[in-house]
């Protein structure tokens, strides 16, 4: 999908986002993956950079689908929310420019725009969490009881 912001300068410009992955440390010095949207312009002919929506800290973020955003250099940020995206969290990150908002990101717009990418990053996020996933679960058999044993 392409989305339509308007620029610092006056202009409008056609963006279509690309999700990254970076490496991260988590608190113990643990490797870790986390997410990075850049935005491409919509040239008629071919994409080129436009910006990183993005900003890192070089650690890792416990809560999943999220990075800080990078107002700084992208003051058009917030635009991108009316189009559900992400949500705002409220939580905001001081860094040497200025304070940058952390946003989730919705998944299926993670999917959509790097669908590899976003799938590396849940299983690594999955498994550092010791989330189990399964393709599917079995269907309960309805003959077999609740699965709670009350001892007496």
């Amino acid at each position: 999908m392409i989305y339509e912001i308007n620029t610092s300068y006056g202009g409008k410009e056609k963006v279509q986002p690309c999700v990254e992955l970076y490496n991260v440390k988590d608190f113990n010095g643990k490797k870790m993956l986390n997410i990075a949207i850049d935005l491409d312009a919509m040239d008629e002919k071919y994409p080129t950079p436009f910006a990183r929506l993005t900003a890192s800290f070089g650690e890792f973020i416990g809560l999943k689908n999220a990075a800080y955003i990078d107002t700084n250099n992208c003051r058009f940020a917030e635009q991108l929310l009316k189009y559900g995206i992400a949500q705002d969290t409220g939580l905001t990150k001081a860094g040497a420019y200025g304070s940058y908002p952390l946003w989730i990101f919705d998944e299926k717009f993670l999917r959509e725009h790097g669908a590899e990418n976003y799938a590396e990053y849940e299983k690594a996020y999955n498994k550092y969490m010791g989330i189990e996933t399964t393709e599917a679960e079995p269907e309960p058999d309805e003959n077999e009881g609740s699965g709670f044993v009350i001892n007496q």
